[in-house]
């Protein structure tokens, strides 16, 4: 049979709405795209969670690399894909991060789904010929799943608010909910807990788990609570079923179930331990984390765009960002804060960065402290000299950012 270069029209409205639909797994289970693109090796049951794998990987596909220039239409168009559809903002959101109106919005998304669809199309609905191995049963279709997440695992170490994800899964979630008459009822010890997880995996196992539970017959209320117990931060997802015109409990049934176990080994690669709920607690599960503490980033720049900028860029991190616009308000800061690390430009109005990175070095009470060196000029060798930990050269994407402190912890 023989295939057109470019996507159909209704290839890519079929694309569009698969998206639309990311996170509703019953809807993808019967969307027209998930016999089309997942192979046939596939079971019927776990395609519905291949193919939203799939889509994500799609998005990873369109990321132009560190080296592309922030706001490049290239860079723009994998940041849209990403807002909306992993961290699931809203379009008025999204425009204003981008600095794009919301009509250039809706126009930079049909480009970006578009470009998507063509990526699909070449790689899936035209395929290069390729051997078919005998089917290795359900393991195998496991270690395929795992292994798609393990790559994306390895890009980066990320530290997210733990209230934050449960949110934005809530609200991916609130629809489904509804539909099936399910009541999500989030409590919080706290608001500030922050977990080292990859936030797009924690949100997959998440929703994977909240999905199992919408699913089960009779279930009317799920409760999502977290607690601070010792070292550890857990979180408890348990269900309550209407029988007989009563509120109760009744025995999990994730034990031997495929789905739960591709989630377990998942958070495994994350430090997470994810076990059922004892029998006489109910159906739900517990997912428990090593509590981390916020680290301190002291921003030293008099431009207040870089300084919005770079805390933009560390809002979804572990980092608390404090800024200095001068160098004595930097001396002062570092003194007394202790941070974590320090990032500092160079062409400051009072004293520049150079005085300063001397006199943070060479103090008993900073000298500890890891100096990135953030400036317009190409003086990495004369950063280094003087005793900086890192050298970053302006504009500085959000990637190299967080990569340059993951990498000094």
């Amino acid at each position: 049979m023989a295939y057109n270069d470019a996507p159909t029209t209704e290839f890519v409205a079929l694309v569009e709405d698969a998206y639309e639909h990311l996170y509703d797994l019953v809807y993808l289970r019967t969307h027209p795209l998930t016999q089309q693109l997942c192979h046939a090796e596939i079971p019927p049951k776990d395609r519905a969670w291949h193919f939203h794998h799939l889509l994500i990987d799609a998005i990873d596909g369109l990321d132009p690399g560190d080296q592309t220039p922030p706001f490049s239409r290239e860079w723009r168009r994998h940041r849209l894909l990403v807002l909306r559809y992993i961290d699931g903002a809203e379009p008025a959101e999204i425009a204003s991060e981008l600095a794009i109106g919301v009509r250039h919005y809706y126009r930079e998304r049909k480009n970006a789904l578009q470009a998507i669809a063509e990526l699909l199309w070449r790689d899936r609905v035209q395929p290069q010929p390729r051997i078919t191995k005998p089917s290795q049963g359900i393991s195998q279709d496991r270690l395929e799943l795992l292994r798609m997440e393990a790559a994306r695992i390895g890009q980066a170490s990320r530290y997210v608010q733990l209230q934050e994800v449960i949110q934005g899964v809530e609200q991916l979630l609130e629809d489904l909910a509804r539909e099936r008459g399910v009541h999500l009822l989030v409590t919080m010890e706290g608001n500030g807990s922050c977990v080292r997880v990859d936030r797009i995996v924690l949100r997959q196992i998440l929703l994977g788990l909240l999905n199992e539970l919408i699913a089960q017959p009779h279930m009317r209320e799920i409760h999502v609570q977290t607690t601070m117990k010792g070292s550890s931060i857990q979180l408890v997802l348990s269900g309550l079923v209407a029988e007989l015109g009563r509120m109760g409990r009744y025995s999990p049934t994730a034990e031997g179930n495929e789905s739960f176990s591709i989630l377990q080994e998942l958070a495994a690669t994350q430090g997470i331990a994810l076990r059922c709920l004892e029998r006489t607690q109910g159906n739900g599960y517990i997912l428990e984390f090593p509590n981390t503490p916020p680290r301190t980033v002291l921003i030293v720049d008099d431009n207040e765009d870089v300084l919005t900028l770079f805390g933009r860029y560390l809002a979804h991190s572990s980092y608390r960002v404090v800024s200095a616009r001068t160098s004595i308000e930097a001396l002062d800061l570092a003194r007394t804060l202790q941070p974590f690390a320090i990032t500092l430009d160079i062409m400051m109005p009072d004293r520049d960065g150079w005085d300063t990175l001397q006199l943070l070095t060479n103090q008993p009470e900073t000298c500890h402290i890891p100096i990135i060196v953030c400036t317009v000029l190409a003086a990495r060798d004369l950063a280094l000299s003087l005793g900086a930990a890192a050298f970053l050269e302006k504009p500085i994407t959000e990637q190299a950012l967080l990569s340059t402190l993951e990498a000094l912890a």
